[in-house]
């Protein structure tokens, strides 16, 4: 049966409540509400431009919503994402919006949400502007914003404007699977367009879609993981035999990816998260993947049998900043009082894994975060308190130079914003 246009906007609305009020991230919201494609649009949409949106609906207000109403507030911000920023029709978005007061039982507050919406659409036929829509900055948290034009003073509007646009879905080719000309041959066989990407089993498609609606996805031939990631296997350099670890293993693409490029090398994964880790094993085996597992604290050793590891991988946990188009939350969730902890984490991972490289050995260490207090400050204060520790040249088609590493960009439509840093062991 179709989902009536009203219930799309009440669920999308319950989905950005639960975002702003009760701050569930945006995947965890859509493990609670499986979204039809506008709904996911609508909900998406509305945390993209959730600050001026916002702005713009509470200067209609005459006094601010009971508590208990917020929920029509987050409804009315939905609202004005349509009439805003979207292709529907004015007449549309706010007959659907202000039906949906009955599904989410405040039919009461019915004539508020037609009334701010119709001030809204008047306000925009007539150009007023009592609020912004073309500031890229009235977009992001100011602490945030301040931060990116620091770290990136030459580029930081496009860094701002980037990253408010819709992720591209890229597909990773399972190379022990399939090939890029094979795997082409089924998406033309359907006539699903795409693009090259930045590596050649790397493939951008023109249109989202459905994960289980790719062919050969469930036979495992392709997997859905951003081009920049890819890099990984050419900055570790792994060969047949060698012993790779990847320390905060889940999802598992890049170690997935690594065996697919380097057939023979002895992989083994970490994962604090029991509930991550069964995602990775189940990964592993669409994949045809075979690697060792361990549940465990990365920030430990008592996992380690004490064997060195030739390569190691460290996708640290961070702000996730340089993913803003695909977790548009994190604006509204992330707070700079973040970053010190994440800070400390992630130097506690360098310091305890590094004890797990052989000398001669290589660690790179990378986030999704843009901020120097994640990057290149974590990798400036490791080297310095370590005297067998040498940061690698890297050179990357795309991104900028950092002083301690590399920096992907948004900027560029096939990558999210990876920061890389190449350590080598040196004898102790």
């Amino acid at each position: 049966m179709p989902i009536r246009p009203d219930q799309q906007r009440a669920t999308a609305a319950r989905m950005l409540a639960a975002v702003v009020i009760h701050a569930q991230t945006s995947d965890q919201v859509l493990g609670r509400y499986p979204a039809d494609p506008l709904t996911r649009d609508l909900f998406y949409g509305a945390m993209r431009r959730y600050f001026t949106l916002a702005q713009a609906v509470n200067a209609e207000l005459s006094k601010p919503l009971r508590e208990k109403d917020q929920i029509v507030l987050h409804l009315m911000i939905v609202g004005a994402y349509q009439l805003l920023h979207s292709r529907i029709p004015d007449h549309a978005a706010i007959h659907a919006t202000v039906a949906a007061c009955k599904s989410l039982k405040r039919t009461s507050l019915s004539s508020l949400v037609n009334a701010v919406l119709r001030s809204l659409q008047r306000r925009m036929s007539q150009t007023e502007r009592s609020f912004d829509l073309e500031s890229t900055d009235s977009e992001y948290p100011e602490w945030m914003v301040g931060l990116i034009r620091r770290d990136f003073p030459d580029i930081a509007d496009d860094i701002l404007n980037a990253s408010l646009q819709r992720a591209p879905l890229t597909l990773r080719i399972n190379r022990a699977r399939s090939t890029t000309q094979s795997y082409r041959a089924l998406l033309d066989a359907q006539n699903i367009g795409y693009e090259p990407a930045l590596r050649d089993e790397y493939l951008v498609l023109n249109e989202a879609t459905t994960a289980t609606a790719l062919p050969g996805f469930e036979e495992g031939l392709v997997a859905i993981q951003d081009a920049g990631a890819g890099f990984v296997v050419e900055l570790l350099s792994c060969r047949p035999g060698d012993r790779v670890l990847d320390a905060c293993a889940a999802p598992g693409g890049k170690l997935f990816h690594l065996l697919e490029s380097q057939p023979g090398v002895h992989a083994v994964g970490v994962e604090k998260s029991a509930k991550r880790m069964q995602r990775l094993d189940a990964e592993a085996r669409r994949l045809g993947h075979s690697l060792t597992t361990h549940t465990a604290d990365a920030t430990s050793l008592d996992w380690w049998d004490g064997t060195p590891f030739d390569a190691v991988l460290i996708d640290a946990p961070c702000s996730g900043s340089g993913t803003l188009r695909r977790h548009p939350d994190i604006k509204i969730l992330r707070t700079e009082a973040d970053l010190p902890g994440y800070a400390k984490l992630q130097s506690a991972l360098l310091s305890n894994l590094w004890r797990t490289v052989r000398p001669g050995g290589s660690l790179l260490y990378c986030t999704c975060s843009l901020f120097t207090e994640e990057n290149d400050a974590v990798i400036a204060d490791f080297v310095r308190a370590t005297n067998n520790a040498t940061v690698q040249n890297i050179a990357i088609p795309t991104g900028v130079a950092r002083e301690f590493g590399w920096q992907l960009l948004p900027t560029n439509p096939t990558t999210d914003g990876f920061y890389f840093s190449l350590l080598n062991k040196g004898a102790a």
